[in-house]
């Protein structure tokens, strides 16, 4: 009797404009076998209240600072706070690094 096939693990991938892609490290996951679950914040896709059914997060970047004041940065910056408490892989780019620079506390400059 054949074997029943283990669905694929997802990263959660975060993006900030709507032509916005994951480029080659959506490639990368794909080729090592992820799913790719896409979530733009700031067309008004919520982030996950847990990363149950995620093996990671990568946040990219956009045209914003984490130190602008849009609601939803504000929001996504505190999100961040999901995968840190859940010890899962994350990954920030860009932006996704200065949100979690100013979640854990630090300054962003410039």
């Amino acid at each position: 009797m054949p074997s029943t096939p283990r669905p694929r693990p997802k990263i959660l991938i975060v993006l900030h404009q709507e032509s916005s892609s994951p480029g080659r490290v959506g490639h990368m996951l794909i080729e090592e076998g992820f799913d790719l679950d896409l979530r733009c914040p700031p067309l008004g896709d919520a982030l996950p209240e847990t990363l149950d059914g995620h093996a990671g997060t990568v946040v990219f970047g956009g045209p914003m600072s984490a130190n602008d004041e849009d609601d939803f940065v504000r929001r996504e910056t505190d999100w961040l706070k999901v995968p840190l408490r859940e010890n899962r892989p994350l990954l920030g780019i860009c932006l996704g690094a200065q949100m979690l620079v100013k979640h854990l506390g630090g300054k962003v400059e410039g």
